[in-house]
């Protein structure tokens, strides 16, 4: 490595560097040569009566596109009513994010796939009536950014353990043509459950404005029951999204993947009535184990902002910065009435905004305690096309216990710690997941640990708001630690405050539906020589 102040290369440097470029090269001259080849599969069905329609399938990042023909057969094996041409192209790479980037840097890949296109035979009349665009996982970022871009000019998208956008004119509520979303129950990635769930609450929102029956054959969302992310290219393993293992046997994934896509196909396809009847059928029964999985997601969302209306037995109203105003002043039993917690106020303008705020009090005619507390949800650091995950924490600002004890002459326990309220949240966590989940995770998953808050230095307030939720990942649980900062009422700065990052319900459901049944350090069943490749190319 070279130092900052270093005026000339050492000539072993050179030779270094040479050798570095010297590799690329050779890994880009390699990668050609066992490139992908165009995958063409012809109609199963050849009744020249039967409409015609192409189905274009980009294959996940960096996963050999042969790894999708058995994904491809399984369709056309489930599609009746219908001669369909299949396409897996080959992309540069193995990358199409390389070659469409964004909705309007596509053209590259769309030359690619109308190369593909034109060896299959397949002939377009009006590709928004004919033409599907489908994708796994970066396959799907890929086939999202070619509708986009080429303004919805198909006759749908299928996303196969990926997502289109959550918010704006590309989201579910706003795709302007029919567009699938299917995922593993145990995808390990970003199509996750707690994903699903932000993309099926808009789904549930058009059917509640146009009814299931148009949903379900426009904006379906389904989880399927004991699959993962790799179930869509079998045989492949997809390490890169630390995927977890599949509860179901090669054989029934790949007959649901081509049940749910079939059907699909079929209620935006010109078929019989009675083909349309069955795949509605199909959309309708798969929909109760997705609502199974994603209604707890929805239930933690809305916990964490704000008040449930009519909550599961052992869950709390919330919103939760109320749930931990109520637990952080340390109020014996019988004195807990005494303390009215005003709403939290919800701050949806960023932590800038958050970071203002104050708590207040004030003691009522009848000698309770009236506060008030502000909460900022803040979503995870990572995210794929501005999706949705579990929230990153709950930040809560709330009167602290000195200051209760003081006005209501009542003594507390000034003991509870944020990690309290972190050990309530796996409970109610535990009480929102669907009875399958938890005794999968109570059987074979990790726990979560709790380590003692942490301050900031100087117990300073700007950096308390820019301060996280340490969350690291052991052998054995997850280690939660949380943001402190307390302010007595002895304190100079802002007293009688007690300011909490907390674990979301959410993240802690995330961690056991999904993350707690991986293996630590992270491996595969299988290596692949695409992480090597992988690793070589961000030399």
């Amino acid at each position: 490595r070279l130092h900052s102040h270093s005026r000339f290369f050492s000539a072993h440097s050179q030779h270094r560097a040479m050798g570095a470029r010297a590799l690329l090269f050779l890994v880009a001259v390699l990668g050609r040569v066992v490139a992908d080849e165009d995958i063409i599969l012809p109609p199963t069905l050849t009744d020249p009566s039967l409409p015609e329609r192409l189905m274009i399938f980009m294959p996940g990042g960096l996963v050999p596109n042969e790894y999708y023909k058995l994904t491809a057969q399984a369709i056309q094996k489930a599609t009746s009513d219908v001669r369909l041409t299949v396409v897996i192209p080959e992309v540069f790479q193995k990358l199409c994010i390389i070659t469409c980037p964004h909705k309007s840097a596509c053209a590259p890949l769309k030359s690619r796939i109308d190369s593909a296109v034109s060896k299959s035979g397949f002939n377009s009349t009006n590709p928004k009536e004919d033409t599907f665009l489908a994708g796994h996982s970066l396959g799907a970022t890929c086939a999202n950014y070619l509708a986009q871009g080429y303004h919805y000019e198909f006759a749908g998208v299928l996303e196969f353990g990926g997502f289109v956008d959550l918010t704006g004119d590309a989201s579910i509520e706003n795709f302007s043509i029919p567009v699938l979303h299917m995922a593993g129950e145990l995808d390990g990635g970003g199509a996750r459950v707690s994903t699903m769930a932000g993309l099926y609450a808009q789904s549930k929102k058009y059917a509640d404005e146009h009814g299931l029956e148009a949903a379900l054959k426009l904006k379906p969302v389904q989880v399927l029951e004991g699959m993962d992310h790799s179930d869509f290219c079998p045989g492949f393993f997809v390490t890169k999204t630390k995927d977890c293992v599949s509860e179901v046997s090669r054989e029934v994934a790949l007959a649901t993947i081509g049940k749910v896509a079939a059907a699909f196909l079929h209620l935006n396809s010109p078929v019989s009535e009675d083909t349309k009847k069955s795949a509605m059928e199909t959309m309708k029964s798969m929909l109760d184990f997705t609502t199974e999985m994603v209604s707890p997601f929805l239930t933690a969302f809305q916990l964490e902002k704000g008040e449930l209306q009519g909550q599961p037995e052992g869950v709390p109203a919330g919103p939760w910065c109320k749930v931990a105003q109520e637990e952080i002043v340390g109020l014996p039993a019988s004195d807990v009435a005494k303390l009215k917690v005003e709403p939290c106020e919800l701050i949806t303008a960023g932590l800038h905004q958050f970071e203002h705020q104050h708590t207040n009090y004030t003691v009522l005619p009848d000698g309770s305690l009236e506060v008030s507390c502000f909460s900022d949800v803040e979503p995870p650091a990572m995210s794929i096309s501005e999706s949705q995950f579990s929230a990153k924490s709950v930040d809560c600002k709330m009167v602290d216990a000195t200051r209760v004890e003081e006005q209501l002459h009542i003594e507390t326990n000034t003991s509870v710690e944020c990690a309290d309220i972190n050990r309530r949240a796996v409970e109610v966590a535990k009480k929102l997941l669907p009875a399958k989940s938890l005794k999968r995770h109570e059987a074979q998953g990790r726990g979560v640990c709790y380590l003692p808050d942490y301050t900031v230095p100087g117990n300073i307030g700007p950096l308390w708001v820019k301060s996280n939720v340490k969350m690291t990942e052991t052998e054995s649980c997850l280690q939660v630690a949380s943001s402190k900062l307390v302010s007595t009422i002895k304190s100079p700065i802002f007293p009688g405050n007690h300011y909490c990052k907390l674990l979301s319900v959410s993240a802690a459901m995330d961690w056991m539906m999904t993350d707690s049944h991986k293996p630590f350090p992270y491996h595969g069943p299988t290596d692949q020589v695409e992480d090597v490749f992988t690793e070589t190319i961000q030399i």
